[in-house]
This record gives C-alpha cells, structure tokens and sequence, in this order.
C-alpha cells in the first residue's frame, strides 16, 4: 500500500456579507463597479469559448488588436472599461441589460431572521477529500448580464 493516498479530512469556514469585493476592503462604488465588470466579462468569455473563435477570428469581430484580445481573455479587466466590454458584449450580438436593486427590492425577499444593514453570513462545510480532488465551489449573483 505504498501508493495509497490517505483522504484529508477539511472543514472549511467562510464568513462573507454576499459581495466578495466588499469583502475584499473595496469602496462601495468600487465594489459595485468590479462586479458589474466581471459579470460582464464572465459572459463574454462563455459565449466566445461557446464560438470557439481564435484570437485572430476575435480580434477582426471586436475590432481591436490581438495583444488587447489576450488581455481581455486572461482577465486582465483593469484595462477595460464597463463601456468598452459592453461594446465588445454588442459587437458578439449579445443584449447587456444592467439591474439596479434599491432597499425595497431588498425587503420583498423572505428571511427567517429580520434584515439587516449588512447581513453576515457563515457557510461551514466539512468534506472527506481526496488532495486531487479538492475543487472550490461557487456560488454568483450577476448584476450585469450579457
């Protein structure tokens, strides 16, 4: 038994209010802006893997240069506006439609415990993993949609 890989057993905990930017120290505004960029990029990118057009292809349809096109594939939205990836989404043929969620939106949503200002949430997990097989899961709330 000289291969054999003993499971790990992991408990993990994450404290977080629901916005991983704010969660990150970022300024509300701020926080608002990079989540509505990575909604936006992270439809882009399935509808251009779902295309399987090559960066040249890619390039031609949203009208910039290639070393952009690997900027925008590698993430790197530091270098794009919310403007120029709303025109990318439109030059795809894809319909951007931007939500705004006031306080009463808010309050329409059943809880069983009373809202507040910032709700903080614990999510515990504990897992028998396999160290191969230890993958992250997600979960997203889009404010932007393309």
């Amino acid at each position: 038994m000289r291969n054999a890989i003993a499971p790990i057993n992991v408990e993990t905990e994450h404290v977080t209010t629901g916005d991983i930017f704010a969660d990150l120290g970022f300024s509300p505004m701020l926080a608002g802006e990079l989540t509505i960029k990575s909604d936006l990029h992270r439809s882009l990118l399935e509808h251009i893997r779902a295309s399987k057009m090559t960066q040249v292809e890619l390039a031609r349809v949203l009208q910039i240069h290639q070393p952009d096109v690997s900027n925008l594939l590698r993430g790197k939205l530091n270098l794009f506006s919310i403007t120029k990836l709303c025109q990318y989404a439109d030059r795809l043929k894809l319909k951007v439609r931007i939500e705004v969620e006031g306080a009463q939106d808010k309050k329409r949503v059943t809880q069983p415990n009373p809202p507040s200002a910032r709700r903080r949430t614990v999510h515990k997990t504990v897992k028998n993993i396999q160290p191969s097989a230890a993958q992250p899961t997600k979960t997203t709330r889009r404010r932007a949609v393309a």
